[in-house]
């Protein structure tokens, strides 16, 4: 069995995880396929008719037809949703892209469900509200993918008047009774008029009589200008509006009205592109007023105001993200009210669980420059564990640390708490993850470990920079850092465990084919065990193997009086991982995990008492071969270098020696006196 989600607490990073996650080289498709693909795709799309033509196929196809909300909410749904182990939907199309956020992108997800029943809620701009890095750009990226994939698809494709700089829906041709017919017989509820550009063809091109009008697909693309509109307001200064309404022909302004607006206006903003598919508006309150305005009529009205010239109709998702401070200042705001009431605002915090802080830092070495540079495993544990630290709100139930807290809300195992807890603390702490250290910064700091002549970054090295680079952030005062170092100095405690754990692991070459075992064992034992309680047999403690599930029950304090209870929770979520074809192993399960490690694992003075180098020469022969063994399976097994591994070995016999993390005067750094070297030439010294 393998875990397809370490979720039980914090897990070393493993050298076949950094491997998938950079992805393989191998299959390597050659430059005649991806000509072959490009020519075909370029095909594909295209379809041209009258249309005559095209209300055929939506009379005999009502599916064809959709507003904006719902084409984006099939673009988030079409490739599929799961559920997790608690009944939450988990969307394929965020899948190894968004880690941690499951919250806010079901949030997102129900918001464009809603939507796409043309409830009232379309008519709001969906606000992203969070800190810098959270992740708020890259779910519209993803949604906007998404959207461009789903518009490649038949149940997704578009159709547009040929020629049209806004994609019009090609039913805008169809007017009077003919749309209360059309709703009537085919529930195809057509909204909006036509575009200057598209009346001006149908009464000048065509008399009048839309029949022979072409109709065309076209595939959304932001980097074509077609579906997606994107408008960045960053500029304190007042913005020119045609950037979002569209520009105009200065020597085109004289003559009719109506020729005027469809020969003078070019219809090339953003919202005009944006018509049909998705507007994103970045850092939306340091837009100027003017087009605040025009947002909001766009909204509230679906028209895109065009100044002495009246309007265009406008069907577009708008998306904008925010971060807290220009919320707050636009909310206190009393002229904001029309505004504040057509905005649904979604937070999108820092993620608060290490294991998925780790994947999202391994995405973004992925994505990043460095190479031939090696990571030490626990590095990313490490940095996340410090990181979460600082996202997280005091706990205020009694025996509980902050780090337990980061244990909880990782799926971990501390004493006296329960997962109801967790969803506890969150339902008291709202704003969790609405500060801190951002994963940009950390990143930014083992980019500085990474950059040395050594070119590898271990765990204390990685906190070294981090502390280091504290002092660097302005945004920081002289209380933060004081909160931070105490952060440094808890996760140094959590590495020391990390440390000992893994070479507690590293031990015995069997550790993890017993630990996988045991589990098994003990899953059989109690499916059985529960069957039979199920069929009202009466003495289950005859149960030939109730003394093993005991055991390994002790290990985490499960009473003769609970062991019922748990054993059927137990068995309960084991048959939903095989219902869901979830894979598992030993560490699945956070409560099994820690009574498995407590059975198997050696105490750390029977480890320390192993690898001390003995004094007579007959005796080394033997601890030469012990020591090689565990520096083989670290570098095998774990993903460490021979460099790296030694340096984990020796650094947990000096934590198990309570031997404590050098720092020099006044704490300005973390190290500690052997760092990276061979503990032959030590011992021997």
């Amino acid at each position: 069995m393998k875990s397809s989600s370490e979720k039980s607490e914090i897990q070393p990073d493993s050298k076949q995880e950094l491997t998938e996650e950079m992805g393989s080289t191998n299959n390597k498709v050659s430059g005649l396929e991806i000509l072959t693909e490009i020519k075909k795709e370029s095909k594909e799309f295209q379809w041209e008719g009258t249309f005559e033509q095209y209300l055929e196929m939506v009379i005999s196809d009502s599916s064809i037809f959709k507003l904006s909300h719902d084409l984006v909410n099939q673009a988030i749904r079409t490739p599929g949703v799961d559920r997790d182990l608690n009944g939450e939907p988990l969307y394929r199309v965020f899948d190894g892209k968004m880690f941690g956020l499951e919250s806010a992108l079901e949030k997102v997800a129900r918001y464009f469900e809603a939507a796409a029943q043309r409830l009232e809620v379309r008519k709001r701009i969906l606000l992203l509200l969070g800190p810098p890095a959270s992740g708020k750009s890259s779910i519209i990226d993803i949604i906007k993918r998404g959207l461009e994939d789903y518009t490649k698809t038949d149940p997704g494709a578009v159709y547009t008047i040929q020629g049209c700089p806004m994609q019009e829906d090609p039913l805008h041709l169809v007017t009077g009774q003919a749309r209360s017919r059309m709703a009537e017989d085919h529930d195809i509820h057509i909204e909006g008029e036509l575009c200057f550009h598209c009346r001006f063809l149908l009464e000048n091109d065509y008399q009048g009589n839309p029949s022979e009008i072409p109709i065309m697909r076209v595939t959304f693309s932001e980097s074509k200008a077609k579906g997606i509109g994107y408008y960045l307001a960053n500029n304190p200064n007042p913005a020119d509006p045609s950037a979002l309404v569209g520009s105009h022909n200065e020597g085109k302004l004289d003559g009719d009205r109506q020729e005027v607006a469809a020969r003078a206006f070019r219809l090339d903003g953003e919202l005009n592109v944006a018509n049909r598919g998705l507007m994103e508006f970045v850092e939306i309150f340091k837009a100027d007023r003017t087009l605040l305005t025009t947002l909001l009529s766009l909204a509230q009205e679906q028209l895109i105001k065009m100044e002495k010239f009246g309007s265009v109709y406008a069907d577009e998702v708008v998306v904008a993200h925010s971060n807290e401070g220009d919320f707050k200042t636009f909310t206190n705001d009393p002229s904001s009210e029309a505004l504040k009431d057509r905005i649904i605002a979604i937070k999108v915090p820092y993620n608060l669980r290490v294991t998925e802080e780790v994947k999202i830092l391994r995405k973004m070495i992925g994505q990043s420059t460095v190479h031939n540079v090696h990571i030490a495993p626990l590095t990313l544990s490490v940095v996340s564990i410090f990181a979460i630290l600082s996202r997280l709100e005091a706990p205020t139930a009694q025996g509980m640390s902050l780090l337990d807290k980061v244990k909880l809300y990782d799926g971990g195992q501390v004493s006296n708490f329960t997962y109801k807890d967790v969803v506890e603390m969150q339902r008291h702490h709202p704003n969790e993850g609405m500060g801190g250290i951002s994963p940009r910064y950390v990143l930014n700091r083992i980019g500085s470990v990474a950059s040395s002549e050594q070119r590898l970054v271990t765990p204390l090295a990685a906190l070294d920079s981090m502390w280091h680079g504290l002092k660097e952030n302005i945004s920081l005062d002289a209380s933060d850092i004081l909160t931070y170092v105490d952060f440094i100095s808890e996760t140094v405690k959590e590495y020391n465990r990390l440390a000992v754990r893994e070479l507690q692991i590293a031990f015995e070459d069997s550790f993890y084919n017993n630990a996988n075992s045991l589990f098994e064992n003990y899953l059989n034992d109690i499916e059985a065990y529960c069957s039979k309680r199920d069929s009202n047999i009466r003495s289950p403690k005859n149960y030939a193997n109730e003394r093993d599930m005991q055991e390994l029950e002790r290990a985490i304090r499960i009473t003769a009086r609970n062991k019922d209870s748990f054993r059927k929770e137990i068995n309960s979520i084991v048959s939903m991982w095989k219902q869901n074809d979830v894979e598992f192993d030993y560490r699945s399960d956070p409560r099994l995990k820690a009574a498995i490690e407590n059975r198997l694992l050696p105490s750390p003075r029977n480890v320390e008492r192993a690898l001390a180098k003995p004094r007579f020469a007959r005796q080394r022969v033997e601890w030469q071969t012990r020591y090689d063994g565990i520096l083989t399976r670290l570098v095998t097994n774990f993903g460490y270098t021979k460099q790296t591994a030694e340096d984990l070995i020796q650094y947990a016999l000096h934590t198990i020696k309570n031997r404590p993390v050098v720092r020099t005067p006044r704490n300005e750094a973390v190290e500690w006196l052997w760092p990276l070297y061979p503990p032959r030439l030590q011992t021997e010294e």
